[in-house]
């Protein structure tokens, strides 16, 4: 009987694991960079295997492939203690309750499918890296895992082919990776809140002089550029695209609450406002094809292997990465021009603009946001509402 083999090598994996804990050293000579650890503990396994099948191919080597499961398993949440733990839910709730308290007052307008409430992760100065080391390292041992599986399919005992399935594994580190791109968003949505509170300090009633984008647009671009050219520099590009996605919806929706939330907005500070949305749409649509400063790109892992290098990206977005860009923001940008339409074109012009593509089920509830933004008396509203055909409650 051999238990106490399987046992001996276990113990041994998991003192690997132990030492994973700790350990974010990183093995940049393959096509991107991962943890040594994953590949020590597949390099170990593989010998395992060599081991065990030179005295025996059946039950023994069935129980030792069922060791390296759990070990794989275990290996996988070595991986995801990596990333930084979310905000406590008080913290959270509190800067969604600080962005969103337009909502209350928008109705409709504060209102979208695209966001539930969503877990908040702030991400350490510089430890973007280690996520995106983390993305790398789930895929190569997704990948492995397979080809571990066939290893061992091909070399045991007839009676246990059937039995061999590792796809619970691969599944645990695909896990992982969609929580790293969770985690990516959120965090450099925290980053943005410094520039977006300038936004809601700002006194737009006031506003008078129309100059050049705003200095929180400036610092919007100064921390997007190099965080997603960091990402797009060491993630595999079908993930970074995924984190394009979600962040452009996540912060169009954002972006769009904090302005919801404004008190008023002068004809002039519509204007500056309507730049500002124009350059900071700008950046979003070129987020899949950022680039860093020509030095940086002939990195180790770019330069070793010219299919990963950057320069042989492609420079044009995604289709339809820009229609969901500029179908998100043109309800920012309609918003913004009604906001600064003449009083007595505002019926028509709304008429016109908010159709279909917005949302019409709550059109009487967004018509009184632009009101209030407009500065229109509370007293002129109702019969306005009424000329465009609606009453107070939803339309």
């Amino acid at each position: 009987h051999m238990s106490p083999y399987v046992a001996l090598e276990e113990r041994a994996m998991d003192e690997q694991l132990h030492t994973a804990q700790s350990d974010n050293t990183v093995d940049t000579r393959g096509e991107r960079p991962v943890f040594v650890s994953s590949t020590n503990l597949f390099i170990y396994m593989k010998n395992s295997i060599t081991r065990c099948t030179a005295l025996t191919k059946e039950k023994t080597f069935y129980l030792l492939q069922r060791a390296f499961q759990k070990k794989l398993q275990s290996y996988a949440s070595v991986l995801d203690k990596k990333l930084p733990h979310p905000v406590s839910q008080s913290v959270a709730k509190l800067a969604l309750a600080n962005i969103q308290n337009a909502s209350s007052s928008g109705g409709g307008l504060g209102q979208s499918s695209s966001q539930g409430p969503t877990t908040i992760y702030r991400i350490p100065q510089g430890e973007e890296i280690t996520i995106c080391h983390v993305i790398d390292t789930c895929e190569y041992c997704a990948d492995t895992v397979e080809a571990l599986e066939d290893l061992i399919r091909d070399k045991i005992g007839s009676k246990y082919k059937d039995k061999i399935d590792m796809s619970g594994e691969q599944d645990a580190f695909h896990d992982v990776t969609a929580k790293c791109i969770r985690v990516l968003v959120s965090g450099l949505e925290q980053r943005l809140d410094a520039p977006l509170k300038e936004v809601s300090r700002t006194n737009w009633s006031t506003f008078e002089v129309v100059g050049e984008e705003s200095s929180y647009v400036r610092t919007i671009h100064s921390t997007i550029h190099p965080f997603v050219v960091q990402a797009r520099e060491l993630i595999p590009s079908s993930y970074f695209r995924s984190f394009c996605d979600k962040f452009a919806i996540a912060f169009a929706f954002t972006y769009y609450h904090v302005l919801l939330g404004l008190k008023k907005i002068s004809e002039s500070g519509t204007q500056q406002l309507l730049l500002d949305v124009y350059s900071v749409k700008t950046l979003l649509l070129k987020l899949p094809v950022l680039e860093g400063d020509k030095k940086t790109l002939t990195s180790r892992h770019s330069s070793s292997n010219p299919a990963t290098s950057l320069s042989a990206a492609s420079t044009i977005p995604p289709a339809m990465y820009t229609k969901m860009v500029n179908k998100e923001f043109r309800k920012l940008e309609v918003m913004l021009k009604l906001v600064g339409s003449p009083k007595e074109l505002l019926i028509e012009m709304f008429r016109v603009q908010w159709d279909n593509s917005i949302n019409t089920n709550t059109m009487a509830s967004d018509f009184q946001t632009i009101m209030n933004l407009k500065g229109i008396p509370r007293n002129e509203q109702s019969s306005m509402l009424e000329s465009l055909g609606l009453d107070g409650g939803d339309g």
